[in-house]
């Protein structure tokens, strides 16, 4: 049975084009699956990879397409090949070597279990861990991974380990590129990367920030914990024990390195991966001459902060899951990232009223911290969901005062045009952010509804012809070009 339309869910001993056999689901996250395959040609098993989101640009979804060219490491999952699947053109898919294996993050719940209960075991996997970034940060065209972390490590036999999941690597001549898409990942991001939206700078820079996700890498394999409970704690660096006081095993010189790595200002860290290399095997020395040898035993720690049980609920689908959890934080704490993620959860479970009632209770306008940002954004959001268009308009007024003028605010500020039946202001403010962000899908196809409202059809079929340019899978874009053909307007 072949897969015809991206609403199809894929299924055991399903083909994918006249390319793939899917035997096993391997991983099935928020953005896509990832399946152990039998590729048809030659019948060898590999990993294939499918976004969910095939709306977007082939760019956008070729994951690690840097990595096809070179010659293989045997610390980086390997991708063999990755594009549409013909004939259809429908399903993108990216192929990897398929590595039989648990995610580092699998293992590090395994503690109890004896793994990584001696400092040998947990150098091992880290040697390999920067060999892998080693290699792609002196690559011809150096890349930065961009998302170091424990579910991007793979363990095999014999403790082999890969580095995997390359959605946020940057080429250096990238200025924007996609990065962390939920808010787990921002535990084990540097400061000035842990916004959530984008990565910017040189190489150097980058790799400054992969160093600092090293740090904290180490740090969890030593202590059990994580430096940082929430993105808002990254984001001010906020103060944290040293390794040595969770485990007072932990040598000086281990003790330093991590703490180097993990300097707030990126300069002062390590500046390179040749120069982190060197520190750890000297520090890796006189820890496994120190007369413990074993790591003691971690007890009455939990094994998932709050933070990362959202994230996982929300993955799930689970949002009333995530809402309580970060209820639970933020009436422990009053961390304005807790109130973030719950009503962050509220609103993906379209559990508007709730939100309101939350939001309103809770909302504190002349607060401009990026938490309270996104809350204001998301309370928009929220009222114009619900046609509150007064309370809109105060709170994008309280966003203008305190942010500033930004894209995504020009944007709600159109919707708010177009629900206030004002179509001429609604398409202005759309053409304008068009045209300092082109070919955006979103901006595209509320241009083409502005300009029906305003039986402005020639504009409209115009732009909806831009879109499919764009998107040209998108199924709702091509339900309209079939109307508007059936009506004469194409």
């Amino acid at each position: 049975m072949n897969i015809k339309s991206a609403h199809f869910l894929p299924g055991t001993n399903k083909r994918l084009g006249d390319r793939y056999l899917l035997l096993e689901c391997l991983g099935d996250g928020s953005h896509g699956w990832v399946w152990r395959a039998e590729r048809l040609s030659d019948s060898t098993i590999v990993a294939v990879k499918i976004p969910k989101d095939l709306t977007k640009d082939d760019r956008l979804l070729a994951e690690g397409k840097e990595l096809l060219t070179i010659d293989p490491h045997p610390n980086i999952v390997r991708i063999c090949d990755m594009g549409r699947i013909p004939p259809e053109n429908e399903w993108f898919f990216i192929e990897m070597e398929y590595f039989p294996s648990q995610s580092l993050a699998q293992k590090l719940e395994q503690r109890g279990q004896n793994f990584g209960n001696t400092f040998e075991r947990l150098f091992a996997i880290y040697a390999q861990v920067l060999d892998a970034v080693g290699f792609l940060a002196t690559l011809p065209t150096p890349i930065s991974h961009g998302d170091i972390k424990p579910h991007n490590i793979l363990v095999g036999v014999g403790d082999l380990v890969k580095l995997t999941d390359f959605g946020s690597s940057a080429l250096p001549e990238e200025i924007y590129v996609r990065t962390r898409e939920n808010g787990g990942t921002v535990l084990y991001a540097a400061p000035e990367f842990s916004d959530s939206v984008s990565r910017k700078g040189t190489f150097d820079d980058l790799l400054r920030g992969d160093i600092y996700s090293l740090g904290v890498l180490l740090y969890q394999l030593l202590t059990g914990q994580l430096p940082h409970d929430t993105p808002s704690q990254v984001r001010r660096h906020a103060p944290f024990k040293r390794p040595s006081e969770i485990n007072a095993n932990i040598v000086p010189m281990v003790d330093a390195l991590i703490l180097r790595c993990m300097e707030r200002v990126p300069s002062a860290r390590y500046h390179d991966i040749a120069s982190l290399r060197s520190a750890f095997e000297l520090a890796r020395q006189q820890q496994l001459d120190a007369p413990q040898y074993s790591i003691t035993p971690f007890r009455g720690q939990a094994s998932v902060d709050w933070s990362t049980a959202v994230v996982e609920s929300l993955e799930k689908k689970d949002y009333l899951k995530a809402a309580r959890v970060a209820e639970e934080e933020f009436a422990r704490t009053h961390d304005s990232a807790a109130l973030l993620q719950q009503l962050n959860a509220l609103y993906r479970a379209n559990r508007l009223f709730e939100f309101e009632e939350v939001f309103h209770r809770e909302y504190k306008g002349d607060l401009h911290d990026d938490d309270q940002r996104l809350i204001r954004l998301l309370g928009i959001k929220a009222c114009l969901t619900l046609r509150k268009t007064s309370f809109a308009k105060d709170l994008i007024q309280d966003a203008e005062r305190q942010d500033g003028e930004s894209l995504e605010l020009d944007f709600l500020r159109a919707t708010l045009f177009g629900l206030e039946a004002n179509f001429s202001e609604a398409r202005e403010a759309l053409e304008r952010i068009n045209r300092k962000c082109p070919s955006k899908p979103h901006v595209l196809i509320r241009l083409i509804q502005v300009c029906e409202q305003a039986r402005d059809y020639p504009a409209a079929v115009g732009y909806l012809k831009h879109a499919l340019r764009i998107s040209n899978n998108s199924v709702e874009l091509v339900a309209k070009r079939q109307r508007y053909q059936g009506l004469g307007l194409w």
